[in-house]
């Protein structure tokens, strides 16, 4: 536009300024114009072409142009000149407008098209009228007439051409606008986490995407026009107070940890950040909540597992400390009698030999009970050993059990109570529960004094079954009550015999009467007896 003004004034000043001024540059300047506006509008529709030729073109046309005005001067064919140079680069632009701009933005360019056709049209009526009337320019009362339309065709097409360029460049502005609302709405609504914009004099919530509804169980529209004291968002009012605090000195939160409560009350963790913006000359908010509760229950645990391995491993240190200094014990036995039994034998001293080899098969014996405790124990610790449940005849695994070690009580004289239904089937694993009942009806018979006895009970619950083995043996102290079943004390002492343990029979026990997701627990009073519980659900599988 500053261009084609230019070339008209100094075509209105043709008598006052000098010729070459006035005619072959100010005529360069409107045609020109023509060719800036057409690269102008290539990059309005992001279609940059070549433009060599029109450079060229340019440069022919000056030439002609200087021709026709100092070697031959000729008005009619200078006319003929720009008409042509007009005619070349219209054409360019109604292509470009129609057919080189993307289909998407064809709606904006069209209007500009319809300018250069009408640009163009007008041309080739001018071009024919110049070509085939030799009066033309003669300053006849017709030919003023035509070119006086001509001028004034001119005048509209301009101003016809200002309007379009300003409605072509409002409309792409509109649509842009429309396009980055578009982009902007389809992120906020479909963010994976909730978006808030909020006042910041009030804390009114004015807008809010749907990810509230999934995270915190409102719908957006209960969240409008209400802020996050009255919703009661925050868990704790101290987070609230310091978020605020943050956001004021700094402008803005980045990735804190807090707490906030959904619409039912439940509590999830959060991670939120947030910066203070301004919309339409107003300070608000805007904050971006992402719910980490998983990864925070999962660190959690990790901190849980974490400490428990640790307590598990220091446990098991200690425990395996215990177990080989008890396992030393009786192959020392074993070594020290054995060697006095060789002796023995060398020196024909036979009275000491039976005595010697008690003792020796008693340090065996436990020095092997031992061991069996711990292979079965390390198999349950790592996982080796299978569970593998069956319908099994209870009853009938506890009157085994008491013929397994007959021997035993009835060398002390003890006499059992069976206090048990007739018929009990449960669906356990078979070798656990043998193990479980051998230790804790060996342990009650170990303690249990001469012509003592004991009693096995079973008694049905609503959704278990409850064993009982009670004795009225010596009983264990208060103090030593939470040593039992723990891998870290190995609690053991003689029977009233002298009979040792191992220390690993009750830590067996628990950790079978798990596999069941049963539970086991003691009850006893010094010098009087202890009682034994452990339960089997009814419905094991």
């Amino acid at each position: 536009m500053l261009m084609t003004t230019t070339g008209n004034v100094l075509v209105f000043f043709r008598n006052t300024i000098p010729d070459w001024l006035s005619i072959p540059v100010a005529n360069v300047l409107i045609v020109a114009s023509i060719l800036t506006l057409l690269i102008g509008l290539e990059h309005f529709v992001k279609k940059k072409g070549p433009h060599i030729q029109n450079y060229l073109l340019i440069f022919i046309f000056l030439l002609v142009h200087t021709y026709f005005t100092y070697i031959v001067p000729d008005l009619k064919t200078r006319h003929i000149n720009i008409t042509i140079a007009f005619m070349l680069l219209s054409m360019q632009i109604m292509y470009l407008m129609f057919i080189r701009t993307p289909v998407n933005m064809r709606n904006i360019t069209r209007p500009m098209g319809y300018v250069f056709t009408i640009v163009f049209i007008t041309q080739i009526i001018r071009l024919i009228y110049l070509i085939q009337n030799p009066e033309a320019l003669t300053y006849n009362h017709r030919s003023e007439s035509i070119e006086s339309l001509f001028v004034l065709n001119w005048e509209l097409i301009v101003i016809i051409l200002a309007y379009s360029l300003s409605l072509m460049y409002n409309k792409r502005l509109i649509v842009d606008v429309n396009n980055q609302e578009e982009k902007f709405s389809k992120a906020f609504y479909a963010a994976p986490f909730v978006i808030l914009l909020s006042k910041f004099s009030t804390g009114e919530i004015f807008e809010v995407n749907n990810k509230i509804q999934s995270i915190c169980g409102y719908a957006p529209s209960e969240l409008i026009g209400y802020n996050t004291i009255d919703l009661k968002l925050w868990a704790y009012p101290k987070d609230r107070l310091k978020f605020i605090t943050l956001l004021k000195s700094e402008n803005k939160v980045v990735e804190q940890e807090y707490q906030f409560r959904k619409k039912s009350g439940e509590l999830f963790y959060g991670l939120i950040s947030a910066k203070t913006i301004k919309i339409n000359g107003e300070q608000c908010i805007v904050s971006i909540i992402n719910d980490i509760t998983i990864r925070k229950t999962a660190e959690l645990n990790l901190k849980k597992s974490e400490a428990s391995l640790r307590q598990s491993n220091s446990t098991k240190d200690k425990f395996f400390s215990i177990i080989a200094h008890d396992l030393k014990s009786p192959f020392n036995g074993i070594l020290g009698f054995s060697e006095l039994l060789s002796e023995q034998v060398k020196n024909n001293d036979y009275e000491s030999i039976v005595e010697y080899a008690e003792i020796i098969h008693d340090s065996s014996k436990h020095a092997v009970n031992l061991l069996s405790n711990l292979t079965e124990w390390s198999m349950a610790q790592t996982g080796k050993m299978q569970f593998h449940p069956e319908y099994v005849d209870m009853v009938l695994m506890i009157k085994s059990t008491l013929d397994l070690l007959k021997i035993a009580s009835d060398q002390k004289e003890i006499h059992t109570h069976l206090n048990l239904p007739s018929n009990l089937i449960l669906y356990v694993d078979k070798i656990m529960i043998e193990v479980v009942l051998r230790n804790l009806i060996s342990n009650a018979i170990k303690f249990t004094h001469q012509r003592g006895s004991i009693s096995i009970n079973v008694q049905e619950k609503e959704k278990e079954f409850l064993f009982s083995i009670i004795d009225t043996g010596i009983g264990i102290q208060k103090n030593n009550l939470n040593q039992l079943f723990r891998i870290d004390s190995s609690y053991s002492t003689p029977g009233t015999n002298n009979e040792r343990g191992t220390g690993l029979g009750l830590i067996l026990c628990k950790d079978f009467i798990n596999y069941h997701k049963g539970k086991i627990w003691v009850e006893s009073e010094f010098n009087v007896g202890s009682k034994f519980y452990f339960s089997l659900p009814k419905y094991n599988c």
